[in-house]
Order: structure tokens, then sequence, then C-alpha cells
């Protein structure tokens, strides 16, 4: 991290004096798990909405036509996309200017709390309401990637000096164990339970549609530790439209000033560009495994569960390859894989693998969950996949919290959302174009690998050394 000699109008503009930036220092060790524990309270959301059961059910049977529906959740996730990376930025400013960050995550959730809970409306073959619901889909993605700026953002005070990628990595992990507590929760209650618990009609497919009423619950009960034991940063005693003011101008001085942090520049889009391929690889895989090769939800869910286990395991393990190699060189890695994963996933087919048709006899089903070689080369492809998202979300964070200046946390990790999220309403809007043009799924997916290519490429030349200051042309 930067030791914090930030200097000029950058510097008066995020609101925080180099006392208050040399006195984080890390929290206690309490503190710190329960910020681990509140970042990863946000991913029940994700897994089960936005990549494995709602995202499948909606595009399969809240729309029959999955090549529609691949189309339709394209711009939906478009949509919410372009919100978030016109506000992270703007938000992060402001929350850099009053100084705490607690009371916008605190909003942040109280949009996602009713976002995810409308989901449950979401009946089969409907027309009217279905406006609402894609709505509620926007404002969870709200929630989701707004929360993420202001949890990010306490990283660097809430760790000690050498630490963060570990904590980073811990907070990934512990969001993919929370995915298999609610997928062993759903196996339980609904998928295998003859009585389904709560009364739930399977045929109405009500427990597809009760996954963002489970991830609301986890949410509330599990972001109670971050608020309470872990410290927030200190707060600048602003008046509130005073921090508006301030943010806003800071804001716009760190876009023009950000030729300044050029190797910070460099890296935010390498990462817009590798994000979103790692978007598309957790938007859209699932969507693919339903529409084509037909996966039935109890598929869905044993894909999920044990991707939740690799990716636990990753977490953990990118913290550790983050202090071995450095949390570019890990990053890099991390994208090269998913790039090889996203051309496999690509290549299969209910009678094909790696672009070559399958004989009968090699592609009739063979018994187990996943029965056909497709649907186990797609398995095996998926978790590979897990394991290089997770590993290169938690190492791509970690570079950022190295590289930003430390009285501009919230404002780069603000411009940090937007490089993950400015081409992500693009890179969603492409599949929908591309799904309908070709009339086919696996087109549509290519594009990640695309996005996947170029921010490798662009990773070269980055350099993993923190900011000097506003003048720093490193």
């Amino acid at each position: 991290m930067s030791n914090g000699n930030l200097t000029g109008p950058l510097a008066a503009g995020a609101g925080i004096t180099r006392a208050e930036a040399g006195a984080r220092r890390g929290a206690s060790l309490i503190g710190q798990i329960a910020w681990a524990i509140g970042d990863g309270a946000r991913s029940p959301y994700n897994v089960l909405v936005n990549i494995f059961i709602f995202a499948a059910y909606f595009t399969t049977v809240v729309i029959p036509d999955p090549v529609r529906g691949q189309q339709i959740w394209g711009y939906v996730s478009s949509a919410g996309a372009l919100v978030v990376a016109i506000g992270a930025p703007i938000l992060g400013a402001i929350a850099d200017a009053g100084g705490r960050r607690k009371p916008w995550l605190l909003a942040c959730i109280l949009i996602g709390l009713p976002s995810m809970s409308a989901l449950w409306f979401a009946v089969p073959g409907m027309s009217h309401g279905l406006g609402w619901i894609m709505l509620a889909v926007v404002g969870g993605a709200l929630f989701f990637e707004w929360s993420t700026v202001f949890t990010s953002a306490m990283l660097p005070g809430v760790a000690p000096p050498g630490r963060i990628g570990i904590l980073s990595g811990l907070g990934f992990s512990l969001g993919n164990l929370a995915g298999i507590l609610v997928f062993l929760f759903y196996l339980y209650a609904w998928e295998y339970n003859p009585h389904p618990l709560f009364g739930l009609d399977l045929q109405a497919h009500e427990p597809q549609r009760a996954v963002g009423l489970v991830a609301s619950v986890w949410l509330i009960v599990f972001s109670l530790p971050l608020f309470v034991l872990t410290p927030d940063s200190p707060a600048t005693s602003l008046p509130a439209p005073e921090a508006i003011r301030r943010g806003l101008g800071s804001l716009l001085q760190t876009f023009r000033q950000l030729g300044s942090y050029r190797n910070i520049a460099q890296y935010l889009v390498a990462r817009l560009c590798f994000n979103e391929g790692f978007i598309v690889m957790m938007l859209f895989t699932s969507v693919v495994a339903a529409g084509v090769l037909h996966w039935t939800p109890g598929q869905l869910l044993t894909m999920g569960l044990i991707n939740s286990v690799i990716a636990t395991i990753t977490g953990v393990c990118a913290g550790w390859l983050d202090q071995r190699i450095g949390a570019k060189a890990a990053t890099m890695l991390f994208v090269a894989g998913c790039l090889i994963a996203n051309v496999v996933v690509c290549s299969i087919t209910p009678d094909s693998v790696l672009f070559v048709k399958l004989t009968a006899q090699a592609a009739a089903p063979t018994g187990g969950v996943f029965p056909t070689l497709p649907d186990k080369a797609f398995l095996i492809t998926q978790n590979l996949i897990a394991l290089f998202v997770t590993g290169g979300l938690a190492t791509s964070r970690s570079l950022m919290a190295k590289l930003a200046p430390p009285t501009m946390l919230s404002e780069f990790f603000g411009l940090y959302a937007v490089s993950g999220n400015a081409v992500t309403f693009m890179g969603p809007l492409a599949i929908g174009l591309i799904t309908g043009a070709f009339h086919n799924q696996r087109a549509g997916v290519a594009a990640g690998a695309a996005f996947l290519l170029a921010g490798l490429v662009l990773m070269i030349a980055v350099r993993e050394q923190p900011s000097s200051g506003s003048h720093s042309h490193g």
C-alpha cells in the first residue's frame, strides 16, 4: 500500500487527512473475520439468483423459449450493469468525502432486500408483470455491485499491512462456503424431500422462486457481524451537502487526472475487459447448461454445490498464491485459465465435445447425475471456471487495494467497479444480440473469450507497485 503521501487537489477532495489515513493500521482479528463474514454474506444472492437457480428458471420456465430467455436475461443484465457503472464511482466519491462506508453499505442492503424478495412473484410463463420481475433483477444487481464498492473500500483499513490478499481471499471463501450451505439447504428442503418444507409446490416451481427470500434471510443474519464488530472509517465531520459537493468534485478531478496514475489506469482498463469475461462465465454457463444440455434443477444444484466447494478452497489458495507470486501474476494465471475454459464450454453440445462430434455409443447415457460424456465434460469445465473466476476476483481486488492511494480508496474502488461494469452492460447486450442473430446460445457465450483475451494482453504492461501520489506516473 501507498504510504499516504497524497498531495494536491485530489487529497483535499477526498476529505481524509494524512493523520486519518495513517491511523488505518488494521482492525482486531474479530473485526477482520466479521468483515469477511459480511463480505461473504452477499454471495448467496449471486449464486442462487444470478448464476445457478433463478437465471436458469427465468430463461427456460418464466420465458419458455431458452433462446429468447437468454436474450432477455442478457438485456436485463445489461440494464442493471449500466446503472451500476454510472452510480458506483459517484457513490464511492461521496463516501470518501464523508469518510464512513457503513451507512452506504446499509443503503445498498435496503435496496437489495425487497428486490430479492420480489422474485417470488416470477411465475411460469408469465407475461403480465414481467417488467416488475426485470426491475427486481436490476435492483438485485445494484445491491450486489454497489455494496462491493463499500466492502472493498473498507478492506485496506481492516486488514493489517501484508494481509490484504489473505483477507480478500477469506471473504470470497466464506461467500462460497455460504453458497455450499444454501445449496445443501435447497437440496434437503425441496429437491430431494418428499415433503417439501414450508409446503412449497414443486410443480409450480416455488422452490426456484423462493431463492431470493433465502438469500435475503442469509444477508440479514450474516451482515450483522460487520456492522457490529468491524470498525468503520472515521467520519470527516463534513455536513452531508458538503460531503456530496466535495465527493463529486473530487470524482471529476479523478477522471481528469487519471492519466497521472497511468499504471492504475492501465490496470482498470485490463480489468474492464477480463472481468467482463468472468461475468459472462458466471451469469450464462448455467443458462447454457439448461438450454443446450437440458439440465434439470437438480443437476444445476449439484453443479453449484461442487463449484462452491472448489471456490471456497480457491479463495484461500488465491490469497496464498498472491503472497507467493504477486497479485498481478496470480490474476493473469486465473484469466488465462478462464479463457481456455470459455472455449471448451462453447465446444460442447448434447452430441459433441471439443467441437468433435461423438459417436452414438460415446454420447449414450451411462447413468448417474450427469449421465452423458458432454454432461461430464461440461461439469468438469464449469468446475474449472469456478476455480479461475474465484481466484481472479480475489487477486484482482487485492491488486487494486495495493495500487490505490489510501486517501482515495472508495473513489478508486468506485472506478474499479466501473472497470468491472462499464462494458458489462455491453457484454450481456452483445450476448443477447448474437444469440438472437445466430439463434444459438453457444455463439452468444463465445463473446466472453474476446474480453478475456483482451484483458490478458493489457495486464502485461501493469506494474505491481503502489501509487506514490497524484503526480505519480507509476
